[in-house]
């Protein structure tokens, strides 16, 4: 899973949980787990491609997530 935080004002940020759809990690299954267990539903679930490579994403408000931030970014591949 990869995680994208985007600024969209001071104040106001947006969370991607990116899931590779031809990559259908085991690594994956524990991050999905958390959010279930958690009760943390996206605001919204789209499919995305980039760089060739076809993403489901989970869209949350950061502010939502808040309090699950560090859970998550330990979940994450690391950025390249």
């Amino acid at each position: 899973m990869k995680m994208e935080v985007i600024t969209v004002a001071p104040k106001e940020r947006r969370v991607l949980l990116m899931f590779g759809l031809n990559e259908q990690l085991s690594s994956d299954s524990p991050i999905k787990s958390y959010l279930q267990d958690n009760g943390l539903e996206p605001k919204r679930e789209y499919k995305e491609t980039r760089e060739s490579t076809e993403y489901n994403i989970l869209y949350f408000g950061h502010c939502y997530l808040d309090g699950h931030m560090d859970a998550l970014t330990g979940f994450a591949e690391p950025s390249a």
